[in-house]
């Protein structure tokens, strides 16, 4: 299931996955909350944007038990800052 603007729905329709356009907070945590109570869904895909209008309850669904797992992805209008990869190695091997 992806939750997010009418292109990533459709993006991810052509593919075979079920999407809800979602275009305000209220549409966002209705049909969060339809979602993990339907227990059909394992994966709810979400976009940036949307969980960004949300995010107590993107949060109080990712720390249940036995809810979907929820992963946030950039749309394509998100501003996503790019990732230093060797930056964060160089820190995790803590030469950094």
């Amino acid at each position: 299931m992806v939750l997010g603007d009418r292109y990533t729905v459709s993006a991810f329709g052509l593919i075979g996955v079920d999407g809800i356009v979602v275009e305000s907070a209220e549409e966002a945590e209705k049909s969060l909350k339809a979602v993990s109570r339907s227990g059909d869904v394992s994966l709810v895909i979400i976009t940036k944007d949307v969980a960004d209008l949300v995010p107590d309850v993107v949060e109080n669904i990712s720390m249940r038990v036995g809810m979907p797992v929820i992963t946030v992805i950039p749309s394509r209008w998100s501003d996503v800052k790019p990732i230093d990869a060797a930056s964060l190695l160089k820190k995790a091997l803590g030469v950094g």
